[in-house]
């Protein structure tokens, strides 16, 4: 029974840690969590901007559009030159005061 409950969390995801697309780093993120506004969107990816840069997200749920205030948690897939973040999950957070929430997580 010991060896069931350790193969239970064998398998477990990384958590999606809170960063600012500037502070993604694709050697040691697995999944980050980032807010900011929609500034392009179409049917496969979009492009948002936290307010210190700017990430292409690549997705298959693309559910807002440009103007929108959206959470991402996203995978990151470290390539040669940078990285890519794959959108899992795609919150729009329309009540949301965005200069309120940054000077609480400051």
């Amino acid at each position: 029974m010991a060896s069931d409950q350790q193969n239970k969390f064998a398998y477990k995801r990384h958590p999606a840690v809170h960063r600012k697309i500037t502070e993604i780093n694709p050697e040691k993120d697995i999944r980050v969590r980032i807010i900011g506004n929609v500034i392009d969107a179409n049917e496969s990816s979009i492009v948002v901007d936290d307010g210190h840069s700017k990430a292409e997200i690549i997705s298959d749920n693309i559910n807002c559009a440009t103007g929108d205030t959206v959470r991402i948690f996203a995978r990151v897939l470290p390539l040669e030159d940078g990285f890519e973040l794959r959108g899992e999950i795609i919150q729009k957070l329309d009540d949301l005061d965005i200069e309120l929430y940054k000077k609480v997580v400051k």
